[in-house]
């Protein structure tokens, strides 16, 4: 379980760095808008398959 935290965080930070490079570069911006899209998607999609995982596997939130 710990291994899965580790791996999931990474995929938020990547996905926050993603959003981040998006949204502040303008180079970047301008030939990749769809960018910071992808980030949060990538960020929200870790979120939720987590959120799944407990509840299927019924494990708390908090621990």
């Amino acid at each position: 379980m710990r291994k899965l935290n580790i791996i999931e965080s990474i995929i938020i930070v990547v996905g926050l760095i993603v959003f981040w490079l998006g949204s502040e570069v303008q180079a970047i911006e301008q030939q990749v808008p769809w960018l910071q899209f992808a980030g949060l998607i990538v960020v929200f999609v870790a979120g939720l398959a987590d959120a799944i995982y407990r509840v299927v596997t019924k494990r708390s939130f908090f621990k």
